[in-house]
């Protein structure tokens, strides 16, 4: 190799042991586990670089092993999502071959050590998201948590206002009624005013073919 290829190559293996090197003491952490799925976590996976070598490294691990499924990192949270085929590959091995290639100091449970705020933030909303994918699950598809709950209290309402001053423990069905709406209205804004804005163009066009009828007549 040439002094100018030297140069050319250096940099980029250096910068590259240098991210390394820096989360090496830094475990790869099992947020969630079941076969089939598993959910984990790592400070290198947080707002990485494009083409962040621990990233690269760690989903090469993973795609090259027999029995991968899928990868889908959250950069905010830091949390990847893996998909393997159970009857091919074990989690523990799987685990341990990604920690190994990127770099990282070995699997760590992640509930065996007390977590800050921000980590306690991040599991919360892994667990929301856990729950809401097996809720799409069970409905094929159809519905997840942004339908069912809306339709949760909805039901309540209605079980409310039959039970009348009976409902115990139950709000007033005014209450989970309107509670129904907001959520079902706040967690489809984009289809809402979507829909809102054909609405108005409909209602412009109309608008236009009227004067235009009237003037020919």
């Amino acid at each position: 190799m040439s002094h100018s290829e030297q140069q050319r190559t250096t940099p980029g293996s250096r910068s590259e042991s240098r991210e390394r090197s820096r989360h090496a003491g830094e475990p790869l952490r099992l947020v969630h586990h079941h076969p089939g799925y598993l959910r984990i976590r790592a400070g290198a996976f947080i707002q990485p670089a494009e083409k962040d070598p621990v990233v690269t490294a760690a989903r090469t691990a993973a795609e090259t092993v027999p029995g991968f499924r899928s990868w889908s990192l959250n950069p905010k949270t830091g949390s990847v999502v893996i998909q393997y085929d159970p009857g091919k590959l074990e989690a523990d091995d799987l685990l341990k071959h990604i920690a190994k290639s990127a770099g990282l100091h070995g699997v760590e449970i992640a509930t065996s050590r007390k977590m800050n705020r921000q980590e306690l933030v991040s599991a919360f909303l892994d667990t929301v998201q856990d729950v809401n994918k097996v809720a799409s699950q069970l409905t094929g598809e159809r519905a997840d948590l942004r339908e069912l709950v809306p339709a949760g209290l909805a039901a309540i309402s209605v079980v409310s206002l039959v039970l009348n001053e009976d409902r115990g423990l139950l709000p007033f069905w005014s209450s989970a009624l309107y509670h129904s709406y907001r959520v079902f209205m706040h967690w489809h804004r984009p289809e809402v005013r979507t829909r809102e804005r054909a609405g108005r163009q409909e209602e412009e066009r109309g608008g236009v073919g009227n004067k235009s009828g009237a003037q020919s007549s």
